[in-house]
Order: structure tokens, then C-alpha cells, then sequence
């Protein structure tokens, strides 16, 4: 509790500076680990009561421009810098997602709505959070997290594309910036709140909500009074960039009144949802009157939905359940894509260690749709790893990149099955191109840091390398340096190694900057 009074006390005193120091303040405390302390703070509030970010400048109904009114003095990069600082944190925590099938898609998604809002060419990113609650929220910068939950819950493809368009809507809108505006006085603990806030919700959503109903933190209250007109505005242009995607705009208010009327019967399944979201009569009402204006679009369930929310029933419930839940969907017939349910049998059962069943049940997928897409693909190769039957797992994944040379979840299982099978030289090619392509990813430098550790190698300098830069971009700066600055005592002893020397030796002024 030390590193958390002595943060908040920094940022008391931070009242007397300039705006420009406050918000170095609240980040320098956030690197030295505020945020972690900062668990059993009450700043909760400002992140997931107003969460976040922008979109469209006209609406339906006539939309009015409010998205450039009230906005505080941030920059964009301080903006990006906050935002990239809770996700960093989050990392840290253990609490984020890394199935790159799921985050492949929720990231085609994001991509396809912010496209067709004012902000397309911004960069948005999207993560997907370890937990069962149904909830999801924006940070500023563009950087969107949505509960493993959330997708489990929805019903389709709609629904769940109506809680990604209505994030959105949040930083089209600049919420969070007019937010702190609105509390200037207290605009150093709103960005702490902030961050406090985001993280708090990711790893214990549970005592996020006791924060938020306990009144307890600076402006708790007020915070939320705002956030009621803040939620009917991202409606308004998440429903907006929803329906220009191609999806039925009713969608977002049947999903709410769902959350509602599952509250109602004490399920506590949306209760994280509505503490964060709240619905009201009239919010509803505003949201069914814009989608009867609308003339009517279904577009229909894409197979990467399917296939992603059955990976994310598989993780929201224990094996065993899933088994019997995918026996009872596909006996009585009760689904959308009796190949989706297949695949989400087969998986279960892999993850059940039943490896020769789970092969029974994914040879039973017969839409080609489904048979060569990369997620049913990459289930097939673990199975044939499992099996040991290395060869033909090879050349699955050799055969299924070179039809999807962008899909990452078939790039990061091959070279875990390479490493595995100490097929070096392979991994070697294959975590350069990783490396090329996903530069800010530590999965994958912590796979380049494993292959230079091996024997066959037995490189210090790519191996230092690997677990510096895994560190660096993780911001956990003091060990990316103790990393780097082993690294430069190595010798080079391949071909590549003076390059790497060079690098590490520029990345550490960085490396030094970032620790003041």
C-alpha cells in the first residue's frame, strides 16, 4: 500500500502544476505500478461509467456534433499513451486473452465499423479479456476490450457487433476527453481513475461494481449522472455504423432489453454489463424507435463468428459441460450451423484430452465453408500433433498459410509445433517473419528468446535480445534494460548478430527515457 500512497499523493500534489505535468504525473505513477495498487482504490467511476472514444458527426435523427464540444487539452499521443498504458497493465496482470483466431476476428470487425465512421484510417485495436462477465469498454487511443463473456452471451452476430459499434461510439464522441473537461478541477484524478478504473474492471469485475456502488472516489456520482447521456449518444452512432455494416440496428436494443430481463430474474449474468451500461426505459425506447425508421438489413452470421463464439463457450464453461451441451444442441437440433456445433464438440473433447474422438467429430464437417477455414485448419494440426503424426501436421501448415498468409493463430501454432519438435532451423525462418509482421507482440519474442535458449543454438545475445524486447513492449522497462544491457556483453556468433548488437545498442537511449 506504500507504492499507492505514495501515487496518490503525487498526484495531490500534482494539482499545483501545470496541465501538461499533471498528465505527466499520472502517466510516470501508472509506469512505477500505480495501477496495480491501485486495485483496492475506489477510482472507478470515469473508465467504465463514460468509457471512451469517437465516431460519426452526423447521425440518424440528425446526430448533433458532439464529439468536438468540451473535449479536454489532451493530445492524441497523450491519449494513445493512457490508453496504451491500462492495456500494458492488463498484460501484466495475466488477464488478457491471447487466442489470435478470436482476436483476428473481433479485429476485422472493429476494423469494418470504424471504416465507416469519420475516424477511418485511425488506428483502433482490440483485445479480448479473460473473464465470464458479460461487459465490455474503450480507452483512449482507439484501444477496445471486450469480455470472452460477452461473445458467449450473444446470440448473434448482430448483437454482439451492437456492443462493439456502441464502443466505438463512446470514442468517436470523445467521452472520456469531455468528461475530465467537465471535471477539470479534479482532471489528474480522472485520468487516474481512468486507469484505475479499465484495469480494475478487467481483472475483478466483481469488485468494480462494489466500487461503483458504494459512492466511494472523487466524483463517482457525477461521473455517472453524465454517463446516462453518454450511453444514448454512442447508441445512437453505434447503431449508426452497425446498420452501414450490413446488421439489423435492433439488435442493440433487443440485446439490452435481454441483459435487462436477465437481471430482472436474478441470472447476475449481465449484472457487470448493466453496472457499467446502465439501461433505462427511455434509453430503450429511443434505440427501437431509430431501427423502425430503418428500412430492414440481416446480414447473416459469418463463419468466423460461429466458429469464434464456440471457442469462447469452450473456455466460458468447464469441458465436461460443454460436451453435454454440444450432445443436446446437435440431438434436438437447436443451432444455427450444425458445422459450427461440430467444431465446438470437437474442440471440447481435445481440450477433454479425448483426441481420437475429437478427430471423429471434426470429420464430420462437411460445409466446405467450414472445412478450410483456418480455425477448423489449426484445431485439425493440434490434433494431428496430439496424434504424432509431426509430417503430415507440417505440411497441413505449410499447405494452410500459404492460402493464409495473414491468418497469426496458423503462424504462432506451427512454430510452437516446430520448437517442439526441435525443428530449429524451420523456427528459425518462421519467428523471423513473426517478428517482421507482429513487432509489438511478446508471444512472439518470448518464442524468439526460447528458440535462441536452446542447445542447438545456444545464442546469449538473441536469447537477451528476445526477452528485452519481449519486456520493452510489455513497458516493463527496468527488465527490458537488465535484458538489453546483457545482451550488448554477448558476442556475436552468427551471421545477424552485429545488426542485432547495433539495434540493441539504439533501442536502449529509449529504453533510459522511459524510466524517468
Amino acid at each position: 500500500m506504500k507504492l499507492l500512497k505514495d501515487s496518490l499523493e503525487q498526484l495531490y500534489q500534482s494539482q499545483k502544476l501545470t496541465p501538461q505535468e499533471q498528465r505527466d504525473a499520472v502517466i510516470d505513477v501508472s509506469r512505477r505500478g500505480f495501477l496495480k495498487q491501485a486495485l483496492s482504490a475506489t477510482l472507478y467511476g470515469v473508465a467504465m461509467g463514460t468509457c471512451t472514444h469517437k465516431v460519426f458527426a452526423e447521425g440518424i435523427n440528425g446526430l448533433p456534433d458532439l464529439g468536438d464540444n468540451d473535449r479536454s487539452n489532451l493530445t492524441p499521443y497523450e491519449a494513445d499513451q493512457l490508453g496504451h498504458q491500462v492495456i500494458l497493465n492488463i498484460y501484466s496482470q495475466g488477464s488478457m486473452l491471447e487466442d489470435y483466431d478470436s482476436l483476428d476476428y473481433i479485429n476485422k470487425l472493429g476494423g469494418e465499423l470504424v471504416s465507416y465512421s469519420p475516424l477511418a484510417g485511425q488506428e483502433f485495436n482490440f483485445y479480448l479479456i479473460k473473464d465470464k462477465d458479460i461487459n465490455a469498454f474503450a480507452l483512449p487511443g482507439g484501444y477496445i476490450c471486450a469480455n470472452n463473456g460477452l461473445i458467449y452471451a450473444t446470440l448473434n452476430e448482430a448483437e454482439f457487433t451492437s456492443v462493439m459499434a456502441h464502443e466505438i461510439g463512446h470514442v468517436v464522441q470523445h467521452h472520456i476527453f469531455r468528461n475530465i473537461s467537465v471535471q477539470n478541477r479534479a482532471q489528474w484524478m480522472g485520468m487516474a481513475g481512468l486507469l484505475a478504473g479499465a484495469l480494475l474492471a478487467a481483472v475483478n469485475p466483481g469488485l468494480a461494481v462494489v466500487a461503483a456502488q458504494s459512492g466511494q472516489g472523487a466524483g463517482i456520482q457525477n461521473m455517472l449522472s453524465f454517463s446516462r447521456d453518454y450511453e444514448r449518444e454512442a447508441d445512437r452512432v453505434g447503431q449508426q455504423l452497425m446498420y452501414k455494416a450490413g446488421f439489423d440496428a435492433h439488435a442493440m436494443p433487443e440485446f439490452f432489453q435481454r441483459m435487462q430481463d436477465s437481471y430482472k430474474f436474478n441470472t447476475n449474468d449481465a449484472l457487470a454489463f448493466l453496472q457499467t451500461h446502465p439501461v433505462t426505459v427511455e434509453r430503450l425506447s429511443e434505440a427501437e424507435a431509430r431501427a423502425n425508421q430503418l428500412p430492414v438489413k440481416m446480414r447473416q452470421d459469418s463463419v468466423d463468428f460461429l466458429l469464434v463464439r464456440e471457442k469462447c463457450r469452450v473456455r466460458q464453461i468447464a469441458p465436461e459441460e460443454a460436451l453435454k451441451f454440444y450432445a443436446s444442441t446437435i440431438q434436438t437440433r437447436r443451432y444455427v450451423s450444425l458445422d459450427a456445433q461440430l467444431y465446438g464438440l470437437a474442440l471440447a473433447q481435445f481440450m477433454n484430452k479425448s483426441v481420437v474422438r475429437s478427430v471423429e467429430s471434426l470429420n464430420k464437417v462437411t460445409n466446405p465453408h467450414y472445412q478450410g477455414h483456418p480455425i477448423v485448419i489449426g484445431l485439425r494440426a493440434r490434433q494431428l500433433v496430439a496424434l504424432r503424426d509431426f509430417n503430415l501436421a507440417d505440411k497441413l501448415y505449410d499447405q494452410a498459410l500459404a492460402n493464409f498468409p495473414n491468418h497469426k493463430s496458423l503462424w504462432m501454432g506451427q512454430l510452437e509445433f516446430l520448437l517442439g519438435t526441435k525443428n530449429y532451423s524451420k523456427a528459425a525462418g518462421r519467428v523471423d517473419i513473426l517478428i517482421q509482421n507482429y513487432p509489438k507482440d511478446p508471444d512472439v519474442w518470448d518464442q524468439y528468446a526460447l528458440l535462441y535458449a536452446d542447445d542447438r543454438y545456444d545464442n546469449p545475445l538473441r536469447y537477451h535480445y528476445g526477452l528485452g524486447s519481449e519486456y520493452y513492449v510489455l513497458g516493463s522497462y527496468k527488465s527490458a534494460l537488465d535484458q538489453y544491457q546483457t545482451a550488448l556483453k554477448s558476442k556475436a556468433k552468427q551471421p545477424g548478430d552485429e545488426a542485432i548488437l547495433e539495434l540493441v545498442s539504439s533501442r536502449i537511449p529509449d529504453v533510459m527515457r522511459n524510466l524517468k
